[in-house]
């Protein structure tokens, strides 16, 4: 195929940045002898995989200063050992021949690939040219920072830097699923919520892709894998989905809905265990509110949550919405009623629709009316480690006018925050603000986001743009300066697992390898520019590296007399006895041989939960996990929908665009993500695109997954190259027929790309429906057509 001057100016765009920073001397593996084959020195290290949110530990094993191989660590408590193909593939992206090893500055025009090496130092004293100037003329406020998954030092660091720099513009551009909003307000605890997958008698998962892209796949691996005797030992696992994904494969049971309708199928369940009377009724009574009718604060009459549901989700009406029979209904109501540790995990596909944040609450509501929280095989909230805080920050009249400046990317929503990157892409590209400067950091919306338009028209208006990427992504190539970051396996981060593992662990990455020399972490080149910058940024960023910032907050674990470095089993086992005794033995004798054993095995763990803190259960101003929270129905009032929590949850089954019909739109698009959360970046791993999936034989080409009898009636054939068409644009794939897509679906995967670099990201084909309460996008609720491309 030809490629179009887009694809043309791309692939030359990067040969340029190549060429910059001499990416000759990069390979893709390791080099080989060129004379036979001697033995070289071998090490092994502990660090952390970056790659997606999961932060599972691993080992490197290097020869010769040369990475050749990445393992699981067996002492981190979460993977246990596990890894998933991405964290293996990490040596693809080490030696990846389009890494940029240095920084480059553009010569030329925006976007036409043309660039000049410069070095890290040079380039840092750019950008502290650059922003110098913003905070010499009281403008510090049009700096914004956008930054994908960076939990931990990173995201506070750059937080950090903005509100001493005087900014209040720092934008994540993540994949919110919502759930800390409905946490927020049925617990008065705005965290996502940890699952005790290991423990669960039943683990009900709705629309989770629990073993895909989930917030920790090897958790799932960990808690339902193992020898058959481990496995025997594990709970159920039934998963509710629109699609037979490889979730589902693996699950016991799958239960297939139509998009938009797990909340119906959660609170059918609900009516049953209400019907039967097998929730538990004690737990409800001193631990919940909004269970049975009461009266507002006018002294009106309020239906509560029993009324509602045994109002609107009789069996056969839930039979009839969502297609489970009504049998399987009452068996799953009645399986889950079984015993303690059955456990309803919410996914982000429930999340994201026009009543996400309302389904939320549906499944949610599961768990409280079994008092399956705070207790083992439940659902629980954990605690982010005890780290040593930053240093206090040091603000001068400039950053304080700053920072009190409203942010550009404000959600003008109820709960949550919205699609933060989203709306300050629209309000950029519109001028608002306006920004004179945008720092990238592992952000490539350009490839990723719904709305690209958006994101060219912003990046055209801003005048200054730098990206910290360490490839020429579709994003960076539209930079003024690239300042590379290194690779995971070459730079020093900590690494906190994500809040669905609910355990505290504090994972360390290290260097595995020496970096190249004329690139800089992204962490030390903030330290360096607040250095340069100077006045009241410099002492509040006193730290030399980033090295030595990770041993700082390190010695709050230290000083915390509690948890242990990574140890095995049996070692974790005896300190959660002791810790439960009320006993703690220090493993080391001061800071130094602390810090050593954690630098040598990977991290700091505890693995005390204490389930009978009623912190854990609520932190409403009542006291109760809040059924009917006053906050929503105030919000709900507000609408003047005459919406309802538990009321009118029902599928979406017409188009929601204006002007589509189901003639010229027959068909429901179902995006999904492949096995990573991190965007735009599993193209750069070709070995990836081979391994085992559902469709076995789709490789290199994005795809599409069509049932067959929908593909014949459009007279198509499988391995058919089609156009995805909808009301907002079109993106090209490979048809694939599947018998567990369902009829009048389009299930497309985003994050892939065709081999000439054109995009293939079906979430910019979305009619721009979002669920006004929490501002999160419906991803279900867009028609398309398919075409012969």
């Amino acid at each position: 195929m030809t490629p179009n001057r887009r694809e043309f100016l791309w692939t030359a765009g990067a040969a340029a940045a190549a060429a910059a920073c001499q990416l000759k001397d990069y390979q893709w593996s390791t080099p080989q002898e060129q004379e036979g084959w001697a033995p070289g020195i071998e090490e092994r290290r502990s660090s952390v995989c970056l790659v997606c949110p999961a932060r599972c530990g691993i080992r490197g094993r290097t020869v010769d200063g040369q990475l050749v191989r990445i393992n699981g660590n067996p002492l981190h408590p979460m993977s246990q050992g596990g890894l998933c193909p991405r964290g293996v593939g990490g040596v693809q992206a080490l030696y990846h021949p389009q890494r940029i090893a240095a920084p480059v500055v553009r010569v030329g025009a925006r976007g036409a690939g043309q660039w000049r090496g410069i070095s890290s130092q040079e380039a840092v004293a750019q950008l502290a040219q650059r922003l110098g100037a913003l905070r010499t003329a009281g403008r510090t406020e049009r700096l914004a920072v956008v930054a994908g998954y960076c939990a931990g030092t990173m995201d506070e660091l750059w937080r950090h830097f903005l509100r001493v720099f005087g900014s209040p513009n720092y934008v994540t551009d993540e994949y919110p699923d919502g759930m800390d909003a409905v946490m927020g307000l049925m617990h008065g605890i705005a965290r996502r919520p940890g699952y005790d997958l290991e423990n669960a008698r039943l683990v009900l998962s709705f629309g989770a892709p629990l073993f895909e892209s989930w917030w920790s796949p090897v958790q799932a691996f960990v808690a339902f894998g193992g020898s058959a005797a481990k496995q025997s030992r594990h709970g159920h696992f039934v998963q509710v989905d629109t699609r037979f994904s490889r979730t589902a494969a693996r699950a016991h049971e799958w239960v297939g809905v139509p998009p938009g309708t797990h909340g119906v199928l959660a609170l059918g369940l609900a009516y049953v265990l209400i019907k039967e009377q097998t929730f538990n009724a004690d737990f409800v009574a001193r631990h919940v509110t909004g269970f049975e009718d009461d009266v507002d604060a006018a002294g009106r009459p309020r239906a509560g949550y029993r009324s509602l549901v045994l109002r609107n989700y009789r069996t056969e009406e839930v039979s009839a919405i969502t297609g489970v029979p009504v049998e399987r209904i009452v068996a799953l109501a009645r399986a889950f009623a079984a015993g303690p540790g059955a456990v309803a995990v919410c996914g982000s596909d429930v999340l994201h629709a026009p009543d996400g944040l309302l389904s939320g609450l549906g499944v949610h509501s599961l768990n409280v009316l079994m008092g399956n929280i705070s207790r083992p095989g439940g659902v629980l909230f954990g605690d982010d480690p005890p780290l040593a805080p930053l240093a206090a920050p040091r603000l001068d009249a400039v950053a304080r006018a700053g920072v009190a400046r409203p942010p550009v990317a404000d959600a003008a929503v109820p709960f949550g925050m919205g699609d933060p990157a989203r709306q300050f892409a629209a309000a950029a590209a519109q001028g608002g603000g306006p920004i004179e400067a945008l720092l990238l950091y592992y952000s490539n919306p350009l490839a990723s986001a719904a709305r690209p338009d958006d994101w060219r028209a912003a990046l055209e208006r801003i005048p200054f743009v730098v990206s910290f990427s360490p490839f020429l992504d579709e994003t960076a190539r539209f930079a003024d300066l690239v300042l590379p970051d290194l690779l995971p396996y070459e730079r020093w981060q900590d690494a906190p697992t994500p809040s669905s593992y609910p355990y505290q662990v504090w994972g360390l990455a290290q260097p595995l390898v020496a970096p190249p020399d004329k690139t800089l972490a992204t962490a030390d080149a903030l330290l360096a520019l607040a250095r340069a910058l100077g006045g009241s940024v410099a002492p509040s960023l006193p730290y030399a590296d980033m090295p030595t910032l990770l041993q700082a907050r390190a010695r709050g674990l230290f000083a915390a007399g509690r948890g242990m470095t990574l140890g095995d089993m049996f070692e974790r086992t005896h300190y959660h006895q002791m810790e439960e005794r009320g006993w703690w033995l220090a493993e080391h004798p001061d800071f130094d041989a602390f810090w050593k054993a954690i630098v040598d095995q990977g991290g700091w763990t505890d693995q005390l939960y204490d389930g009978t803190d009623p912190a854990r259960l609520a932190r409403t101003a009542s006291g109760r996990i809040e059924l009917m929270p006053d906050a929503l129905l105030r919000a709900l009032g507000a609408e003047g929908k005459d919406r309802q929590p538990y009321a009118a949850l029902r599928a979406s089954t017409a188009p929601a665009a204006a002007g589509t019909t189901p003639t010229s739109f027959p068909l429901r698009l179902v995006p999904y993500r492949v096995s990573t959360l991190s965007s735009g970046t599993i193209h750069l791993e070709p070995w990836l695109a081979e391994q085992p999936s559902l469709t076995l034989d789709v490789h290199w080409l994005p795809w599409i997954e069509v049932h067959p009898a929908t593909a014949a009636a459009l007279g198509l054939g499988d391995g058919t190259m089609v156009w995805v068409v909808s009301a907002r644009g079109r993106c090209r794939a490979r048809l694939r027929l599947f018998q567990g897509a369902a009829p009048g679906q389009v299930n497309a995967p985003y994050g892939l790309k065709h081999p000439g670099g054109e995009l293939a990201n079906p979430l910019q084909l979305l009619d721009g429906v979002t669920d006004s309460l929490t501002g999160l996008a419906a991803w279900y609720s867009t028609f398309v057509r398919l075409e012969r491309a």
